[in-house]
């Protein structure tokens, strides 16, 4: 490198950056999953009534209406039943059928996902220059100028947040109700009576009412959310710093360098929820979706430490290769209801030429 004692060094040339370590942390969604089933209802048979009151009820196996002594006893002799089935110790049992119970149930979970992407070798073409000065005993000095560029990028999907499982049970009602007999001895069925017979008077109220379901039909609807992500970032490296190189009266020559570090990154990130539904097993059907995308260019500074060692091709031309490390400021942003992490810190790789004038 027995050059002038002042020269500049104009160099180009390609490096691998292991840089790039993304983490996302991925936000619940925004979206909900609907009630597809309704609400949960109730129908009791038709023709029976309340359970208190003087009314006229009707039963698949009978009747009990009320008769003209009702309103001072609360007994009747209008009533009819059919089978010896429906007298149960002290008590007459009327049943119907006809009622209708709907039941919706919705269990919802849902709890932020997340990923990551481990750091890569990315290709990085650089431009350097410095002003090396003449210190004695092979030792050359001076301030030194680099430029890099690498883009850095990740994606993600089948990010999954929300699962919600909503199921609808419809049963058949049948009613039982219970009329108290006690201390009657009811005629033998199949019996009809009638407002002004002879008869034993059966209060007109029952005295217990249940209702028995039967299971009909069950629904069930799953609802899943399903996330995707992305992340570019065009990075921009100025290093300013300063470099040192030695070179005996041989070709070769190290060279030691240290500086600072601005990076300009130019990032774009994305995020696209879905919502999946999926009824009875059938085919899944998206029914709602949401976007979000945020860009910017963010400063972010560090510093670096270089080594290099080459050979001296001629008085104008050399080759080198270098070994590089960054510490980087780490660009944090946000995009949706996430927010990730891109770590800029790394190890460099690169070979080059340099020119001397």
């Amino acid at each position: 490198m027995s050059a002038p004692d002042d020269k500049w060094n104009l160099g180009a040339g390609i490096s691998w950056r292991r840089i790039g370590n993304i983490n996302f942390n991925t936000g619940n969604t925004s979206l909900t999953a609907p009630s597809i089933f309704g609400s949960s209802s109730f129908t009791q048979p038709a023709g029976i009534g309340g359970k208190t009151g003087a009314i006229a009820r009707t039963y698949d196996n009978g009747f009990v209406n009320p008769g003209p002594r009702t309103p001072a006893t609360g007994r009747t002799t209008d009533y009819s039943y059919q089978t010896q089935d429906q007298l149960q110790g002290n008590n007459l049992l009327m049943t119907a059928t006809g009622g209708r119970r709907v039941i919706i149930d919705q269990a919802a979970a849902s709890s932020p996902s997340g990923w990551r992407e481990s750091d890569n070798w990315e290709i990085s073409p650089y431009l350097s220059l410095s002003h090396l000065i003449d210190m004695g005993n092979g030792w050359s000095a001076g301030p030194s100028l680099n430029f890099s560029y690498t883009s850095i990028g990740g994606r993600q999907g089948g990010l999954n947040t929300l699962n919600v499982n909503e199921s609808r049970n419809i049963f058949d009602v049948r009613a039982i109700d219970s009329f108290d007999s006690t201390g009657l001895i009811l005629p033998n069925p199949p019996y009809t009576g009638s407002p002004g017979a002879i008869a034993p008077l059966l209060p007109v109220e029952p005295a217990e009412r249940n209702f028995i379901d039967d299971l009909r039909t069950t629904d069930t609807a799953l609802f899943r959310d399903s996330i995707n992500e992305s992340l570019e970032v065009n990075l921009f490296g100025l290093s300013i710093g300063a470099s040192a190189v030695y070179q005996t009266e041989s070709r070769f020559f190290a060279g030691i360098g240290t500086g600072l570090v601005l990076n300009i990154a130019d990032w774009d990130a994305n995020r696209s929820d879905q919502l999946v539904q999926t009824t009875n097993g059938g085919a899944p059907l998206q029914i709602g979706s949401a976007s979000f995308h945020n860009s910017g260019a963010d400063v972010l500074f560090g510093y670096y430490l270089q080594g290099s060692v080459g050979y001296q091709i001629s008085d104008s031309w050399s080759i080198e290769a270098n070994t590089r490390y960054d510490w980087n400021e780490s660009l944090r942003e946000s995009v949706g209801e996430s927010d990730f992490d891109l770590n800029l810190t790394g190890l460099t790789l690169g070979v080059g030429a340099n020119y001397s004038f």
